[in-house]
Parts: C-alpha cells; sequence; structure tokens
C-alpha cells in the first residue's frame, strides 16, 4: 500500500473537512456531550466543525489533508492561539449550532478549562494538535499516521513540544506510539466525559529524558 498524499488544505476543502471530521468524531464522548441528543446531531456536527475550520483553523495554515480529503489534522503552529478575538466572536454563532444556544455558557466553561490546562502543561511555545480525523471508510490506512508525523518532523527540528487532548481512552494508546505522554487525566465538570492531556517532547530532547529518568510518569487526577 503506497503512503498517504498529504497536503495543506484549502477553503474549498472545508465542506468535505467538515463532513469528514463529522464522521470521524460521531461517537467521540466529547463532542457527543456538545451536540447532544437532539435528532439534528449530524447536521450539528458538520456545521460546528464548518465554523471551526472556517473561523478557529488558524486560517487553515496548518490544516493538513489528503488528495482525496479522507483525513483532516488541524494544527496550531508555535506562538499562534487558536483563534484571535475577532474569530473567537465569529464563531459563536457556528458553536452555538454545534451546542444549542441554551448550552453555549456551559460549554464555553468547558473549552476554557482546557485550554488553562493547556496553558500549564505546554507554557513554552508549541505545536497544538487541535483534532485529528479520519473518515471511517479510511482508518487503519496510514492516513492519521502521514497527518501526525508531517508536522512532528517539523517539530523535532525546531525543537518544539506538541500538545494535544483526547476524549477516547484507545486514543491514548496511538498517540503514545508517536511520543506523547499523559500529563493529566481530568473530568469536565458536571459531566462524564474523561479527557487525556498528553504532551510530546522533541525526539531529542525525549531521548534525553528517557537516559536520565527511565520511569513513565503518572498522569494525575482531576474531577
Amino acid at each position: 500500500m503506497s503512503e498517504p498524499s498529504v497536503r495543506r488544505a484549502t477553503e474549498a476543502d472545508i465542506p468535505g473537512m467538515a463532513a469528514v471530521l463529522a464522521r470521524a468524531f460521531a461517537r467521540d464522548p466529547y463532542f457527543s456531550w456538545l451536540t447532544g441528543d437532539a435528532p439534528e446531531r449530524n447536521l450539528r456536527m458538520r456545521m460546528g466543525w464548518t465554523g471551526i475550520l472556517r473561523h478557529a483553523a488558524a486560517g487553515l495554515r496548518e490544516t493538513w489533508t489528503t488528495d482525496d480529503v479522507a483525513g483532516v489534522a488541524i494544527w496550531v503552529p508555535p506562538g499562534r492561539g487558536a483563534s484571535s478575538f475577532v474569530d473567537s466572536l465569529r464563531m459563536v454563532p457556528a458553536l452555538a449550532r454545534l451546542t444549542g444556544w441554551r448550552r453555549l455558557r456551559e460549554v464555553s466553561a468547558a473549552t476554557e478549562l482546557l485550554e488553562e490546562r493547556r496553558r500549564t502543561h505546554a507554557p513554552a511555545p508549541h505545536w497544538y494538535l487541535s483534532a485529528l480525523g479520519v473518515d471511517p471508510e479510511h482508518q487503519r490506512q496510514g492516513i492519521g499516521t502521514a497527518l501526525l508525523q508531517l508536522v512532528l518532523d517539523r517539530a523535532d527540528a525546531d525543537a518544539a513540544p506538541a500538545y494535544l487532548e483526547t476524549a477516547t481512552a484507545h486514543n491514548v494508546l496511538l498517540y503514545e506510539r508517536h511520543g506523547f505522554d499523559v500529563v493529566e487525566e481530568l473530568i469536565l465538570p458536571r459531566t462524564d466525559v474523561r479527557g487525556w492531556l498528553m504532551l510530546r517532547p522533541p525526539a531529542a530532547s525525549a531521548a534525553a529524558s528517557d537516559r536520565a529518568t527511565p520511569a513513565h510518569p503518572s498522569p494525575t487526577g482531576w474531577g
């Protein structure tokens, strides 16, 4: 099987990428909580991802996909916030379509908590993996690895760490294979959503750390 061809996404890719991410995250605990049990949740997911891609993906500068748009990785580069203040205001209607207006404040509190924990665990400039999703019909074809490794190689070359959050236990093992370590495990307030916050040092730094302290760090509990 040939290696997936990865390229930088464009605005023309947004509808296709939103559909792929909606399918990829359809059973994700965090996004299931965001959308709730509304009958139109599939539509909410597509509209929500469309808003994220348009207004909270750093202008697609580091959003990557494949030639057939079978997978998507939304990266935020070092020194760049997830979105500007103006972009955050533009995100409000899209976020409300994802969650419903009545739950907007509750959801905003959860996202603010995750952002605060990111600042705590990754205070230095770092690559942030905002989202990684592969269409269920194209999984186990190396697409996720290709979308990850492209930026991880750049992070290693620049001696920059990488950071992500996941609400799926199975993903923890997958990301650990790529050098990430769990730095905190938490349950979002007033929910049953468990999350794992993960940090990856640059490869050279990780090798030096392994020689100095071979024991695997224990995650901290919260919630």
